[in-house]
C-alpha cells in the first residue's frame, strides 16, 4: 500500500510538473507575440522579408503587422503598450513624445538613401520639363507640401531649394497628399514633388512627370528615411525580445539586398513585397529602383541631427540632440549575435 501511494504521489508530482511547464510555455508564447504598425511601403521590405521567410518565428516570435498605423496616430498605442513597434518615417511626432517623457525610441533603422538605391525623385511635371533645368529654376513654382508642417516633404523642399539659392517663400506651396500626387501634377495641381517608387516610375508611365533629380542629389549622403520605433513594451519589460525583433528583421533586410543582386532573387522579393504593399503590379518591379533595407539596422546620426534640428526650429521647440531619440542597444546586442553584414 506504501509502495502504491508512492507510486501515485510520484504520478501526481509528474503531471503537475508536466503542466507546469505546458503552462510556463504559453505563457512565454503569449509575450513572444509582437506587433508592429506599418505603412505597406518598398522601404519596410526588410521586415516583410524577415516575416515571410520564417525569420520571426526562428527568433521565436509571433509578429502581427497592423496596416496603417504610422505617424501621429501610431504614438498613443505606441506608448500604451497597444502595439510594440512601429515603422515608417522619422518624424516631428518622436520629437514631441520624448519631450513629453513618453517612453519612446528609435531602435533601428530600415531604410536608407545610399547609392544604388536612389528610390526618390523631385519630380517635375512633364511639360515643364525643358524649362525646368536647374534648381533654381523652381522659382515661382507650385511645389507638393504635404500639411501639417513639419515633415520630410518640406524638410526636402528647403534642401533642393537651398541648392538653386532659394526658400520656400520664393515658391507657391501646395498640400497634395501622397496617393494624389500623380493627378496633381498630370493635371497643372502641382510643378514638381518630391515622390518615392513606385509613384515615381507610375507618374512617368502615365506621362505626368519626369524625374528631375534623384534624392541623393539633395538629402543628406546615406540619410535614415524609414526606422524602427519602439514603444514601452519593448524598452521598459522586455530588452530581450526587442533584441530578437532587431535580429529577425537584419536577417531578412540581410536576405533581400542579396537576392536584389540576380533577377531570379528580385522576382522572388517582388512576390514577397506585392503580398505586404498596394504595389501589386508585377512588372512594374523590373522597372521601379528598389528601397534599400539596412542589414544592421544602422542610423545615420548625422541625416537624423540634421532632420531633428530642422523639425524643432520649424515646431518653434528647443534643440534637439538625436542621440536622445535612439536606443542602439537592441541593434547592438543583435550584431554580437549576428555579425556586422558583409557587403
Amino acid at each position: 500500500m506504501l509502495e502504491k501511494n508512492s507510486r501515485n504521489r510520484r504520478a501526481l508530482q509528474a503531471i503537475a510538473i508536466a503542466l507546469g511547464l505546458i503552462l510556463h510555455s504559453s505563457l512565454a508564447n503569449a509575450a513572444d507575440k509582437v506587433k508592429i504598425g506599418v505603412i505597406g511601403i518598398l522601404a519596410e521590405a526588410g521586415l516583410y522579408v524577415a516575416a515571410e521567410r520564417g525569420q520571426f518565428a526562428k527568433e521565436g516570435l509571433e509578429v502581427e503587422f497592423v496596416k496603417g498605423l504610422f505617424g501621429p496616430d501610431a504614438f498613443p498605442a505606441l506608448a500604451t503598450g497597444q502595439v510594440d513597434a512601429v515603422g515608417g518615417a522619422f518624424g516631428p511626432e518622436m520629437i514631441n513624445a520624448v519631450e513629453r517623457g513618453v517612453n519612446v525610441r528609435i531602435a533601428g533603422g530600415l531604410s536608407s538613401y545610399v547609392p544604388g538605391f536612389e528610390s526618390g525623385y523631385l519630380m517635375v511635371r512633364k511639360d515643364l520639363a525643358g524649362q525646368v533645368k536647374d534648381f533654381s529654376d523652381l522659382k515661382g513654382l507650385k511645389l507638393a507640401i504635404l500639411e501639417p508642417r513639419p515633415n520630410i516633404t518640406d524638410y526636402f523642399a528647403t534642401r533642393y531649394l537651398k541648392l538653386g539659392g532659394l526658400t520656400l517663400n520664393d515658391v507657391q506651396t501646395v498640400n497634395v497628399p501622397f496617393p494624389s500626387m500623380i493627378t496633381a501634377l498630370k493635371t497643372g495641381g502641382v510643378d514638381a514633388a518630391h515622390v518615392s517608387e513606385p509613384l515615381a516610375t507610375i507618374a512617368v508611365d502615365a506621362q505626368a512627370a519626369v524625374k528631375f533629380k534623384p534624392v541623393n542629389t539633395y538629402a543628406p549622403n546615406g540619410l535614415t528615411v524609414a526606422v524602427l520605433q519602439f514603444g514601452t513594451n519593448l524598452l521598459e519589460k522586455s530588452h530581450e525580445t526587442g533584441e530578437r525583433v532587431i535580429a529577425a528583421y537584419m536577417k531578412g533586410a540581410r536576405e533581400y539586398l542579396s537576392a536584389l543582386k540576380t533577377p531570379e532573387g528580385r522576382g522572388e522579393m517582388a512576390e514577397i513585397l506585392m503580398k505586404y504593399t498596394p504595389v501589386k503590379n508585377r512588372a512594374l518591379y523590373d522597372r521601379i529602383v528598389f528601397a534599400y533595407a539596412d542589414p544592421d539596422a544602422e542610423v545615420d546620426m548625422a541625416g537624423l541631427q540634421d532632420m531633428a534640428t530642422y523639425y524643432a526650429s520649424v515646431m518653434g521647440s528647443k534643440p534637439v540632440d538625436a542621440k536622445t531619440l535612439v536606443d542602439a542597444s537592441f541593434a547592438q546586442s543583435a550584431l554580437k549575435r549576428l555579425g556586422a553584414y558583409a557587403h
